[in-house]
């Protein structure tokens, strides 16, 4: 909870986070020409999160846009996944809780393409180029799914590692969602904020 990324970020020069990217030069174009066969392989991703392109935005640019951000990184074969994608297309309070308070995406981690990571407010915006495997290995996503609740300026609130029931999950949403992570002071009381409030809404829930 709450590590700036931004500094991590900041020790990236732009030609390493080349590496991985996808180069028109690397790509025979066939019957397209390079352009298009490049934002062909650029756009694979999109394929994850099919039937949910209401909710998730465009990996190629992240960012808040006025919101927190949640980034769920998965990957192709990933049964926990696709749980969750499930759980967001049959529950319309969940869709509609994350469509309202966050800038939301799927970042599928199996496809290497470059990201333009652009954090803080209008005033005081950076912006960074860097590909997938990257942005991956700056929140330390060790096993999919890897959800991540940012603030507009790239502070981790929290990450969660691995799937939770969708009732669990959505008392999470609102409890970052609707600020009331605001004012704790260490991860210790975070937790124990947080435990309390899944345990209440899961309880109201069972109760409607």
């Amino acid at each position: 909870m709450c590590r700036f990324f931004l500094c991590l970020l900041a020790l990236f020069t732009l030609a390493h986070a080349d590496d991985d990217a996808i180069n028109e030069d690397m790509i025979s174009a066939g019957t397209n020409s390079p352009k298009q066969a490049l934002e062909e392989a650029n756009n694979l991703d999109k394929q994850s999160y099919a039937g949910l392109e209401d909710v998730f935005l465009d990996t190629k640019t992240i960012a808040p846009n006025g919101k927190y951000m949640l980034l769920i990184f998965g990957k192709n074969g990933c049964s926990y996944c696709e749980l969750l994608k499930q759980d967001i297309k049959q529950h319309n309070t969940l869709k509609n809780f994350i469509k309202t308070h966050y800038s939301a995406y799927y970042i599928n981690i199996s496809y290497s393409k470059m990201h333009s990571f652009r954090v803080g407010g209008v005033h005081k915006n950076k912006e960074f180029k860097l590909p997938t495997s990257e942005l991956a290995s700056i929140y330390d996503v060790n096993s999919t799914p890897t959800i991540v609740f940012a603030n507009p300026d790239g502070k981790t609130i929290y990450e969660l590692p691995g799937y939770m029931p969708y009732k669990q999950f959505l008392a999470v949403l609102e409890f970052v969602g609707k600020g009331l992570h605001k004012g704790i002071k260490d991860d210790k009381e975070f937790i124990q904020k947080l435990r309390a409030y899944i345990l209440k809404r899961t309880r109201e829930l069972n109760a409607a």
